[in-house]
């Protein structure tokens, strides 16, 4: 292993991806210091995988995060999972996303923080290509200062979004998606809305689960994968050339 480049040892290591993992990794000698902290690409944090996270503090869970982070350039992944843990600072979770976010090209982000952080804000007009975000709200969506023109693959799981601003995201700020998830979100409806429409020429493949609307709307000519989970409508609606 001794031979190894250092580029190859980063890669190695970015196939970990779990935090956990590459710390102890790193340790090893300097070499492996180096791969870490230049040629790695993902970094996974989630809550359920290393057990000693239960044992910190927010406030030591936030350092040793940062710490990890800023020691990596170049990171194209980033997974931040944190479903047992306490509000963040919204400060020191913006500070994670400025740093990464010119390089990132996938963020799967589930991590409570007071005040809420817009990750459209932050990550808009980036290379981002893969979004997955977890237990959070969406609210005002401007797609001239949010915009994602690489997003392929947008997943919103147990998220608050209005009608307006997910109808926004998915036909104004996101022209290349071909993937959308949304698992049990909580769509806010104008009062004289009864209806939720959506629409966009690249969309390929939608799931859908739990959703609980009177009638919902998809105006798509590429659909070709479409599956619904236990959705309550009583009106569902696909328009285009390929259903």
């Amino acid at each position: 292993m001794e031979h190894l480049p250092v580029e190859v040892i980063g890669n190695i290591l970015s196939r970990l991806s779990a935090a956990r993992d590459v710390v102890v990794a790193s340790t090893t000698c300097q070499k492996w210091r180096e791969a870490c902290r230049k040629h790695l690409h993902t970094l996974s944090f989630n809550s359920n995988d290393w057990p000693v996270y239960r044992d910190l503090t927010t406030s030591q869970l936030e350092i040793l995060i940062t710490q990890t982070i800023f020691q990596n350039t170049g990171l194209q992944g980033l997974s931040i999972l944190m479903d047992d843990v306490e509000e963040f600072l919204g400060s020191t979770v913006i500070a994670w996303l400025m740093y990464t976010r010119e390089t990132l090209r996938q963020l799967f982000y589930n991590v409570r923080t007071a005040p809420n952080v817009n990750i459209l804000e932050i990550c808009g007009r980036q290379k981002l290509e893969m979004l997955v975000l977890g237990h959070n709200s969406v609210t005002g969506v401007e797609p001239k200062f949010q915009r994602f023109p690489c997003l392929k693959s947008l997943s919103l799981r147990y998220v608050s979004i209005s009608a307006l601003d997910l109808s926004l995201l998915l036909m104004s700020a996101c022209p290349k998606i071909e993937t959308l998830e949304l698992v049990n979100p909580e769509i806010a409806m104008s009062d004289a809305q009864v209806t939720v429409e959506l629409s966009s020429p690249t969309l390929k493949s939608i799931y859908a689960e739990r959703i609980n609307l009177e009638k919902f709307i998809l105006e798509a000519d590429s659909i070709q994968r479409l599956h619904m989970k236990a959705c309550a409508l009583e009106v569902f609606e696909v328009i285009g050339k390929g259903t």
